[in-house]
């Protein structure tokens, strides 16, 4: 972890990012063990039973999306994403500031428009009734998680890019 995240995460320690921060890391624990142990029942009963457990593929399927988002607010809030460094360490010698203001404005656009698309998705998921095709869970319930992790993910991100901004250099005291 870097000095600058260091200082975000001490920025942020009493504030709702850490909250939303602690509550995703919880939120992807659980249901990456949920996708574990469906996965582990079903490659047994698959295998050794010759039953498969009804429905694992979607349900881990569904989990897995949910998992991606929540994941995904984590990373943004930290902006520990996987950076491609092509031609960043040249526009970046131009202007540092202006670089970074352009990079995070862009990366919460495009966050926001996909945050935007999936709620699109659950409203007309929801109007239009649709089913998964085997266990026929509402898609709306799929949709709308992701879509609420997706705009979570959003929120986070601005605080996040907010706490960097203000947080004041830490001092070495050796």
């Amino acid at each position: 972890m870097s000095e600058l995240d260091t200082q975000t995460e001490q920025a942020g320690a009493g504030s709702g990012l850490s909250f939303i921060i602690k509550a995703l890391e919880i939120l992807s624990m659980v249901l990456l063990m949920l996708m574990m142990i469906l996965t582990f029942i079903d490659v047994i009963g698959r295998y050794i039973l010759n039953q498969p457990l009804f429905g694992a593929n979607e349900m881990i399927s569904s989990l897995l999306a949910v998992l991606s988002f929540s994941g995904l607010g984590i990373a943004n809030a930290r902006d520990d994403h996987i950076v491609v460094e092509l031609l960043d360490h040249r526009v970046r010698r131009l202007s540092p500031k202006v670089y970074e203001i352009v990079i995070q404005a862009f990366s919460v656009f495009v966050m926001s428009l996909i945050a935007y698309v999936l709620f699109e998705l659950a409203v007309e998921a929801y109007h239009q009734k649709t089913l998964t095709f085997v266990l026929e869970i509402p898609m709306a319930y799929v949709a709308g998680s992701v879509s609420f992790l997706a705009t979570l993910s959003v929120i986070s991100q601005i605080m996040g890019i907010y706490l960097k901004a203000t947080a004041k250099p830490v001092q070495d005291q050796a």
